[in-house]
């Protein structure tokens, strides 16, 4: 058994030796794929020129930059390959076994590249789509083999906005880590903005004030939204899928300190602390006006002296 293994490597280093010996046939090869690779360059560089004159979306630029690299480079290796598979096919299956055995060798490396297999047939997320995972929220910004970079939302604040940081995960997390995305099946997500009012309070006077300033908020929603019948109806099948109600509705929850009033509603998910601020800056405004209405918890007293 031995000496049947030492044979057939003896034969593909013969075979190696007697390729490359062959001045004219190696050193054409070579020349042929020194010029494909200056090709390869040349048409990148151009390539992402064009863009850069054309695309001024730059989300959309950098997707364009994604795929016609991918591509491109996919397509040199695929000509460098064409060009030596007859000349140095002993070669080749050396490399080819020898790539088996780096990556069962090196850890993690055929499961990224499965996580990557999945992510690019949009099974889990899509460049741009706002995901959270492993405790982390995030908007993906681009996919390779073996990661993936969100750019990081939120974090030490609570608004859903970019701290200016990127963060990169193995795409194996993906096997092993639940994915929330936050816009696969609809760009819309429910939200709640709530107040804690004290017993002697009139809250259902207060409850209302609340319904009313975000009913006003969700007319405009259907304006932005829902202008074409043909749009609305299909958002609605949305909805249908999460039992979600897109008209605003009240909660009212009994607590040791008050009457906590809430109110749920329907939001673009890249606007949800947007239209939070503009709901609670009309609300506070409202309640302020009303004397039969107090914050219960902690309050702040102001005393002056004459």
């Amino acid at each position: 058994m031995d000496q049947q293994i030492s044979s057939f490597f003896d034969g593909i280093f013969k075979e190696i030796v007697a390729n490359i010996k062959d001045p004219s046939e190696f050193t054409g090869k070579l020349a042929m794929t020194l010029i494909l690779a200056v090709f390869w360059f040349i048409c990148e560089r151009l390539v992402s020129h064009l863009a850069l004159k054309q695309m001024k979306d730059i989300k959309a630029l950098n997707v364009f930059f994604s795929i016609s690299r991918f591509l491109l480079r996919l397509l040199f290796v695929i000509g460098v390959t064409w060009i030596w598979l007859n000349a140095l096919d002993a070669l080749l299956i050396l490399v080819l076994v020898g790539a088996i055995f780096l990556g069962l060798s090196v850890k993690g490396l055929i499961s990224n590249i499965v996580g990557w297999l999945l992510i690019i047939n949009r099974h889990h997320f899509r460049v741009y789509d706002r995901i959270e995972i492993d405790d982390l929220k995030g908007e993906v910004l681009s996919v390779n083999p073996l990661f993936f970079t969100l750019m990081e939302l939120g974090n030490w604040y609570t608004a859903e906005a970019p701290t200016g940081r990127t963060v990169k995960f193995p795409n194996n997390i993906i096997l092993s880590k639940k994915v929330t995305n936050y816009n696969e099946l609809t760009p819309f997500v429910w939200k709640e903005i709530g107040y804690l009012v004290t017993f002697t309070s009139d809250w259902q006077k207060a409850h209302q004030i609340m319904l009313q300033v975000t009913e006003e908020y969700y007319e405009e929603f259907q304006r932005t939204y829902f202008a074409d019948p043909r749009q609305r109806e299909k958002f609605e099948i949305q909805f249908q899928l999460f039992d979600g109600e897109p008209s605003p509705q009240k909660i009212i929850d009994v607590q040791e300190q008050g009457v906590a009033l809430k109110i749920r509603y329907p939001v673009c998910y890249t606007e949800g602390t947007k239209v939070a601020t503009q709901l609670h800056e009309k609300i506070l405004t409202a309640f302020a006006a009303e004397r039969d209405i107090e914050m219960a918890g902690n309050r702040l007293y102001i005393s002056s002296e004459d």
